[in-house]
């Protein structure tokens, strides 16, 4: 009896210095991982923070008349450097501006959707990635419905604040408009459908005439969690429709989907100059 009782101590004793190992290694591994996760966030944070520099939006006292035409024609001015975008990344399609959310980027188009998941818009790798256009969609929106996915990323970043618009009710009524600029056109966006789809939903089979277009918004009409969205745009032309995806919550297999039909465009003028010195456009005779 002494024998088994000194084995069952001994055994005891050995868990005491072993659970308290175990546990200091779990705990070891979970910061380690939450350090690369933060870590990878400054670093995503460190290279769109030099990226922002090259959109600004209307500097107040120092308006141009290019500035006071979009504004009267109800798109917010923002001065984008696209040359330089494109000379940084020939992938660049244009520049993605979601007030409501403080969601401003630029967007890219791979040759194929996993391009940019862990790249970031200047190819550095990261996996914060990029917002991108579907390989699939045309680029220059000629689509019936163009699909823009983004990472949602826990600090917010990217496409992290697209959940806002559902976890927050009512806070897409305060300005349900998001942008998308190219170095030709603006195009405004009002946002009238938003949803969670499983990622491989119906949302993702892309309409290429009437009778499919018709079928894909009856499909996401179905799903749709804003019940004034639909009635505040006009549907029955049957308008052009961008989506703006994400993933929802850890290997969830789900998506936050938020669509906007274009309701508006504007041609943006050919003589409008970058000027870096003032982070202003500036109006200036096109060289002959």
């Amino acid at each position: 009896m002494a024998d088994k009782k000194a084995k069952k101590e001994k055994a005891l004793k050995v868990l005491d210095i072993i659970v308290p190992v175990v546990c200091l290694s779990v705990m070891a591994f979970a910061g380690y991982n939450l350090y690369k996760i933060y870590k990878s966030y400054a670093e995503a944070d460190a290279i769109y923070s030099g990226i922002a520099l090259y959109a600004h939006e209307q500097t107040s006292g120092e308006e141009t008349e290019e500035a006071v035409a979009m504004e009267q024609a109800g798109f917010p001015y923002l001065n984008v450097d696209h040359d330089s975008l494109i000379d940084i990344n020939p992938d660049y399609t244009g520049w993605l501006y979601f007030p409501l959310l403080d969601l401003s980027y630029p967007v890219v188009h791979g040759d194929a959707d996993f391009s940019y998941l862990n790249m970031a818009f200047d190819r550095t790798p990261t996996k914060s990635g990029a917002i991108f256009i579907d390989a699939w969609s045309d680029p220059g929106l000629r689509d019936m419905t163009t699909l823009i996915y983004g990472h949602n990323m826990r600090n917010g970043s990217m496409f992290g604040s697209l959940k806002r618009v559902r976890n927050e009710e009512g806070i897409i009524l305060n300005d349900p408009y998001f942008y998308y600029y190219t170095p030709t056109t603006a195009y405004k966006c009002h946002v009238f459908c938003y949803y969670l789809e499983s990622s491989n939903g119906k949302t993702y089979n892309c309409p290429t005439d009437n009778r499919t277009y018709d079928e894909y918004m009856d499909y996401i009409l179905s799903k749709n969690e804003y019940a004034e969205g639909p009635g505040s745009v006009d549907l029955a032309h049957r308008p052009k429709v961008i989506t703006l995806s994400t993933c929802s919550g850890f290997h969830s297999g789900k998506r936050t989907v938020i669509h906007g039909v274009i309701e508006d465009t504007y041609t943006i003028s050919e003589n409008l100059i970058y000027d870096e010195s003032f982070g202003d456009a500036v109006q200036t005779e096109v060289a002959k």
